[in-house]
């Protein structure tokens, strides 16, 4: 006959603050004893949107791993469903239910981590930003050509409209407004 054991729900482990599942983008880690784990909550207490904001960092010896519940890379089922954990204590047969939230951690690389660019800006980037970033790193010879050339092209076209604006700018502050505009209406009396 199996055992029986009573559940019994707890709510949050510590007040305000769920237990934190996590799950490895790359899957299961082989050593998961060695893994230091940090979490981070939002300061920002006087905004309900911001105040549940969470940030949990993993470290192993090869990896930095970050989650969080807000945001472009949060997971979307963490606003739909609600999570659960139970600790279960086979000498007293008692199940103990604990409200939990889960994160979907991503490696973060060592030059991510040196950058000065935050994390939440880096899932921020434009989908053409984002591509062009993995040109960058993958790509073939006539991707990466084609890309600087595009970049070339950007900064011309930016160049040439500031050389507009100053030499517009110039003739304004040589002829004064008023030169300017009985010059127009000739040229129109003209045409």
């Amino acid at each position: 006959m199996a055992a029986r054991a009573v559940w019994e729900y707890c709510g949050d482990p510590l007040p305000g603050q769920s237990a934190a599942l996590v799950q490895f983008s790359n899957g299961k880690l082989k050593d998961p004893e060695n893994v230091a784990f940090a979490l981070y909550k939002s300061k920002e207490s006087s905004n309900p949107r911001k105040k549940n904001r969470r940030i949990v960092a993993a470290e192993t010896d090869r990896l930095c791993y970050v989650g969080n519940n807000f945001g472009p890379g949060s997971l979307k089922c963490n606003s739909l469903c609600r999570y659960f954990v139970g600790v279960l204590d086979k000498k007293y047969g008692k199940l103990q239910v604990y409200n939990s939230e889960l994160y979907n951690m991503q490696p973060v690389f060592s030059d991510d981590l040196d950058s000065s660019e935050g994390i939440s800006e880096k899932m921020s980037r434009s989908y053409r930003e984002k591509v062009d970033f993995l040109i960058e790193a993958f790509g073939t010879n006539k991707q990466k050509r084609a890309l600087n050339s595009r970049k070339m092209n950007q900064v011309g076209s930016e160049t040439l409209n500031k050389a507009v604006g100053k030499a517009a700018e110039d003739i304004i502050e040589a002829k004064g407004v008023t030169a300017l505009v009985s010059d127009a209406a000739q040229s129109d009396s003209k045409d």
